[in-house]
């Protein structure tokens, strides 16, 4: 069984005839729900869609795959592990292979991403690209200590700094999004 995750009943609303799970918002939410139905389906592929902030090197409308999924406020540097780190975990939590590979056939117009996830709105200004939500990296780790396959794949909602950045995302949220990510879903699972 392949299971859709997403974190709002927003962005997922036009999603028809396909398993979809609604977390909620935040990492212990996410983690919840995907643990609780992964004890009672045999799982075969994760799927993450959703809404996502973006670095200014991204648009928004723009379709991100997450190449790779960590925390943003998760610190143990004192203890020797890189910023984002979980201990007994790798640095960086990837997309599986196979999953990659077709969602960048399938949208070869997206972009690759590194996925920054945090329980705090991030607002801060980098030099690198990044996309950020408060759920991806969470469910990457679960998928990652229950071994099945995930890929995320977000559509840019708004950009950290934008002017009038709630009203933005609002329009956003309510016009465009769950259309394109019901197609993205459509095509992913078709596969």
């Amino acid at each position: 069984m392949k299971i859709i995750v997403a974190a709002m009943p927003e962005e997922v609303k036009n999603i028809k005839n396909h398993n979809v799970i609604v977390t909620g918002i935040g990492k212990v939410n996410a983690a919840y729900k995907l643990t609780e139905r992964l004890m009672i389906d045999d799982v075969k592929a994760i799927y993450n869609v959703g809404f996502a902030g973006a670095s200014h090197h991204y648009e928004i409308g723009d379709i991100i795959i997450v190449k790779e999924a960590r925390y943003h406020d998760f610190d143990l540097t004192f203890f020797g592990y890189e910023k984002g780190q979980v201990p007994q975990c790798p640095v960086a939590f990837t997309s599986d292979d196979k999953l990659l590979n077709q969602a960048i056939s399938l949208f070869p117009n997206a972009k690759l991403s590194e996925l920054f996830t945090g329980d705090y709105f991030m607002t801060e200004h980098t030099d690198i690209p990044y996309v950020v939500d408060m759920e991806g990296a969470a469910l990457y780790q679960v998928a990652y200590l229950k071994k099945i396959p995930i890929i995320s794949i977000k559509i840019v909602s708004d950009i950290v700094g934008m002017d009038d950045h709630y009203k933005n995302y609002k329009a956003f949220e309510s016009d465009q999004g769950a259309k394109v990510i019901s197609e993205i879903v459509d095509r992913l699972v078709k596969e």
